[in-house]
């Protein structure tokens, strides 16, 4: 649900009218689910302001997505299809990468959705080490 909130967050405070003078530089998702139809078309009707799909508008440089086609939550790991660009032309880009985690000492418990996993891929790595600029 956190990047359903996010998301939710997100396109709040850049709604017309908001002047939140929030901007974020780069937004990355990890496991998504607005690939889902039922969660894609219940934002689409709770945005009866602006019902086009699209990055959240105080997004001003990126939004990577990434995404393991093995994760149950992702349904739709393709979502540069689904999101308009916003006004500053940042579209999503759809990163998939092998989310591996499996409980310790347990390799037949894996869970493909679990953050952990997500967070040691070497993409997601690269990426905050970027942003931390190490």
């Amino acid at each position: 649900m956190g990047t359903i909130i996010a998301y939710d967050v997100l396109r709040d405070l850049g709604m017309p009218g908001a002047d939140s003078g929030v901007e974020v530089a780069s937004l990355i998702t990890i496991g998504f689910p607005l690939g889902l139809p039922h969660v894609y078309h219940k934002i689409k009707e709770e945005r009866s302001y602006d019902p086009t799909i699209r990055t959240p508008s105080i997004v001003t440089r990126s939004w990577t997505n990434y995404a393991d086609r093995r994760d149950p939550v992702c349904a739709d790991i393709h979502l540069a299809d689904d999101f308009a660009p916003n006004s500053k032309s940042v579209q999503v880009v759809d990163d998939i990468v092998l989310n591996t985690y499996h409980k310790r000492g347990d390799k037949n418990a894996v869970n493909h959705h679990k953050s952990y996993g997500y967070l040691r891929t070497p993409e997601l790595s690269e990426e905050v080490t970027k942003f931390l600029g190490i």
